[in-house]
């Protein structure tokens, strides 16, 4: 290799170090909108933001499907041009750019995502991955809904499918925490469930069988009693025959299999 090459790679490399790592972007959409650079908030116009959430939660899409999404009341044209500019916009907010646009529009590769991270843990989760698997994922099971607030008709639709997806690992984190015998964590995850829905029966299923499996009896029996008056009172109807069947097996003292 030739000295000015030498001399070249040596100097790009002191550069590199000088600079430091390159920044991370945290985009936050559950429980609200927020964007971080490094930890200091970064603040995003308004109607930026629309698409910078979208991208969020869909990943990676098309323009066109970008700009029909969000201005579905636009003519084509119009849609493309309002999101051409919300594009320009969106570079002018940071030093990096925030979105890739090549044939697709996503996120770029220094931008997460917490629906992503969501995503990504409950899908492990339901695979049959053990907490330890999900790792730092766990958290953003428990976060709140979908950009609080917002009323557009894509974000009332991933608002729900994403209150599903959390809801169906939550209880699926509850169930191997259980069998881990981790019995203080899986109460309190399966407790985040019951919140989010009261009237789930799975999610109640979820925390009466984690009473039952550290034999705290009372607390699965109160907890039955309190569901099967809230369903009588919001529904007027009982708890499934399977619930009952598993309190009474847990109450006789027979073995409970988790549901």
């Amino acid at each position: 290799m030739a000295v000015h090459e030498v001399t070249h790679d040596l100097r790009t490399a002191a550069t590199e170090i000088e600079a430091g790592p390159p920044p991370r972007y945290a985009l936050r959409l559950l429980g609200g909108f927020g964007l971080e650079r490094d930890g200091r908030v970064v603040t995003v116009p308004q109607g930026a933001r629309r698409l910078l959430a979208y991208l969020g939660v869909r990943q990676r899409c098309a323009r066109s499907e970008a700009a029909g999404t969000l201005w579905p009341g636009s003519h084509e044209e119009r849609a493309r041009a309002n999101l051409r500019t919300m594009l320009w916009r969106l570079h002018r907010v940071t030093p990096e750019p925030l979105v890739d646009e090549d044939d697709r529009l996503a996120l770029a590769a220094g931008v997460t995502s917490d629906v992503a991270t969501l995503g990504a843990a409950a899908t492990a989760l339901l695979a049959g991955g053990s907490p330890v698997d999900v790792g730092p994922g766990v958290p953003a099971l428990a976060t709140g809904e979908l950009l609080p607030g917002w009323y557009d008709d894509w974000v009332l639709t991933e608002r729900e499918r994403l209150r599903q997806t959390q809801l169906y690992a939550l209880e699926a984190l509850a169930e191997r925490l259980t069998t881990q015998g981790r019995y203080g964590e899986a109460v309190q995850v399966a407790l985040t469930a019951v919140q989010l829905e009261p009237l789930r029966e799975s999610a109640t299923r979820a925390l009466i069988a984690v009473h039952l499996a550290e034999r705290n009896i009372n607390e699965a029996l109160r907890r039955f009693e309190l569901f099967r008056a809230d369903l009588g009172r919001e529904l007027g109807v009982a708890p499934t025959p399977w619930l009952e069947h598993l309190v009474q097996a847990g109450r006789s003292g027979a073995a409970v299999p988790y549901p």
